[in-house]
């Protein structure tokens, strides 16, 4: 079942949960369909990790402070792509980044836009796929021409999926924002335990 506008509409932190659900992008080559299985919770102007620290708004940085449940997709360099999932009231950037996803549907088409051979059956060839921010959104197609996209719409959403016990989520800082100084340890990243395809994390 597709994740409703309140679903985001509710405290970052609670969306951050999204574990367990699952992306899915309807494409003109076919369904692409991953579960998420690492995020970071990035909480608006206060915090020194975010795009909108201190207020900071950009013409591309628009959908971030658009109502919960549309997409915020920034270039990092080159083909590089991250995508995040806008929560909470209209003018409140907050929002999750999607880390990790384990592919579900649509492989081949994962495979074609990585550039990778799956037919070898090599398993880390596999993980390879999406088990980090850019890989999964060239994997799954997703680039900033779909920066502000309604995530409760009909062609990038989110669907529910499994529910896990929080015994069952890490916790940890998120990564590669050394310069959020105090708010760089903040632990505002949920991973899945044990699932092969989260990006790097530090086990200290």
């Amino acid at each position: 079942m597709k994740l409703k506008r309140s679903f985001y509409l509710q405290n970052t932190i609670i969306v951050a949960k999204l574990l367990g659900c699952f992306l899915v992008h309807k494409t003109i080559e076919g369904i692409i369909k991953g579960k998420i299985v690492d995020v970071e919770a990035y909480m608006g102007p206060e915090d020194k990790g975010s795009h909108s620290y201190n207020g900071r708004h950009t013409p591309r940085m628009d959908p971030l402070y658009n109502i919960g449940g549309f997409a915020y997709i920034y270039q990092l360099y080159e083909y590089n792509y991250c995508f995040n999932v806008v929560t909470q009231k209209k003018e409140i950037p907050h929002a999750i980044l999607i880390r990790g996803l384990e592919p579900c549907q649509g492989l081949d088409l994962m495979a074609k836009h990585r550039n990778i051979d799956i037919s070898t059956g090599l398993r880390s060839k596999y993980k390879n796929l999406t088990n980090g921010p850019s890989k999964l959104c060239q994997a799954m197609d997703i680039d900033t021409s779909l920066n502000g996209i309604d995530l409760c719409a009909d062609e990038l959403f989110i669907t529910s999926g499994q529910a896990f016990k929080d015994k069952e989520i890490l916790n940890v800082p998120r990564v590669n924002i050394g310069y959020a100084k105090e708010y760089k340890d903040k632990k505002w990243r949920f991973i899945l335990k044990n699932n092969e395809f989260i990006s790097k994390y530090s086990k200290k």
